[in-house]
């Protein structure tokens, strides 16, 4: 399940092909990652894999690897795996997710996104909840 090296987009404007444009799968990621953790409800981009049943919280510097990218037929899927807050509404935050990466991916790139998938790998208490235990 891995990218090609660099996607290419070709300029829809004019008579000829002027050039090529090459987006690498690093730029791919940092869009989807930013597109996500912008979300409300968001605590983090997750590793795909669980360390005995546990949620893995990717750094910043490493959340790139919490998103797939697929490109199928010139547009993109995208897997991103995200740690949320317990007590919100799961399918709430997902949609929110999905419509973010697909706007922000879209807008950015110029190619259409076929999906979008999240994957909830974990739930924690966030940053301003309160835990008397």
């Amino acid at each position: 399940m891995r990218m090609p090296k660099a996607s290419a987009i070709h300029p829809q404007h004019g008579t000829g092909p002027r050039g090529k444009i090459e987006v690498l799968p690093n730029a791919i990621h940092t869009i989807v990652v930013q597109a996500t953790i912008s979300c409300y409800g968001v605590l983090g981009i997750a590793s795909p894999r669980l360390h005995n049943g546990q949620a893995i919280l990717l750094p910043l510097n490493q959340s790139n690897q919490g998103v797939r990218v697929q490109v199928v037929n010139e547009q993109l899927h995208l897997d991103v795996y995200v740690v949320l807050e317990y007590g919100l509404r799961i399918s709430e935050i997902a949609h929110n997710i999905m419509s973010s990466v697909k706007f922000s991916t879209e807008k950015m790139l110029g190619i259409p996104v076929a999906q979008v998938n999240v994957n909830v790998q974990g739930l924690l208490h966030g940053p301003g909840s309160h835990d008397d235990k």
